[in-house]
């Protein structure tokens, strides 16, 4: 599965995504289920989805597709003035070498993040706390999954996006990680 939506590297200009696979039992059954359920115009098989990639989001993935090296090379750029400007006790991400990392997202923990993110906004600095509710505290889950999982609720209370993408400069990210240096003062 890959997903395309609008914020990511490559990403559509609105919600798409794409699915691949090396089994024709499933491929036939996901063009299926993308359709509304049908293999055949106006014979729905199954209960299925209108979930199909259109022409001008696809046209528009083929155009920056051709730039997605450049686009990544950016970012990590970007991330790495973050890893080295801010100060060490904002939690970074953590680099392994066997891995490259094209930062869709740069995410930092600190145990005051809602009063960091309050600064920042205070400052013109926009930034996303991604996925607030830990897994086990979401409803939809309540059925399947129980028990405590402190270290996840600790990481969901303390998590914060960064403001970093293709249309990010430099002196921008300076400025973020300088009013973030700047709150520890």
């Amino acid at each position: 599965c890959f997903s395309f939506y609008p914020t990511k590297n490559l990403g559509a200009l609105g919600d798409a995504g794409a699915l691949t696979s090396n089994n024709q039992e499933y491929i036939t059954k996901i063009k299926s289920l993308r359709n509304y359920g049908s293999i055949k115009k106006y014979h729905n098989d199954d209960l299925g989805y209108n979930s199909r990639l259109d022409e001008i989001q696809a046209a528009f993935l083929l155009c920056k597709l051709k730039i997605l090296d450049e686009i990544n090379s950016h970012k990590r750029n970007l991330a790495q003035l973050y890893f080295q400007g801010l100060n060490a006790e904002f939690i970074k991400p953590i680099v392994d070498n066997d891995f490259y990392d094209v930062y869709h997202i740069f995410n930092i923990r600190f145990h005051k993040r809602d009063e960091l993110q309050r600064h920042l906004l205070k400052n013109n600095i926009k930034t996303e706390v991604h996925y607030p509710v830990p897994p086990h505290q979401q409803k939809a889950m309540k059925d399947i999954i129980s028990g405590e999982y402190p270290l996840s609720e600790e990481i969901h209370k303390t998590t914060l996006s960064l403001p970093i993408s293709f249309y990010h400069k430099e002196e921008e990210i300076l400025r973020v990680i300088d009013v973030m240096n700047e709150y520890l003062k």
